[in-house]
């Protein structure tokens, strides 16, 4: 079995976090929750302490936006799947380097078949290194 894939979910609401723990404990038994945040200046210390493979990230928060926490990481070791209401940010996301881009309510299959194919990313030795320019 591969390794679990480190995982830290940033949302302001704490029922779509829960939301998102609840699909990866039944659906994703590689992925382990190494961390949670509500708030960008939290997140932004949790990822540095935790190393995360991935990052489930909501854009807009109170006191900042999920590519205000980006931002803070110039040179960048972690994937990041947007998961957000809005369809507007999808452009920026892309030039923000995002994995992928989900919309709330989550699809349950798209949600799995993003993690899969991020499994499929690490597995092959691709960078996870991302500088934003």
């Amino acid at each position: 079995m591969n390794k679990p894939i480190k995982v830290v979910i940033v949302d302001d609401e704490p029922d779509a976090i829960k939301s998102i723990e609840l699909i990866i404990s039944e659906f994703c038994k590689d992925i382990e929750v190494v961390a949670t945040a509500n708030m960008i200046d939290k997140a932004w210390d949790l990822i540095k302490a935790t190393e995360p493979d991935l990052v489930f990230l909501d854009i807009d928060m109170p006191r900042g936006t999920g590519f205000d926490l980006l931002e803070r990481f110039p040179l960048r070791r972690f994937g990041v799947v947007f998961i957000t209401a809005y369809s507007k940010y999808v452009g920026k996301a892309e030039r923000y380097g995002a994995f992928a881009y989900l919309h709330k309510p989550i699809d349950i299959d798209l949600f799995n078949q993003t993690v899969e194919r991020f499994r499929q990313h690490l597995d092959g030795g691709q960078s996870q290194v991302f500088k934003l320019m």
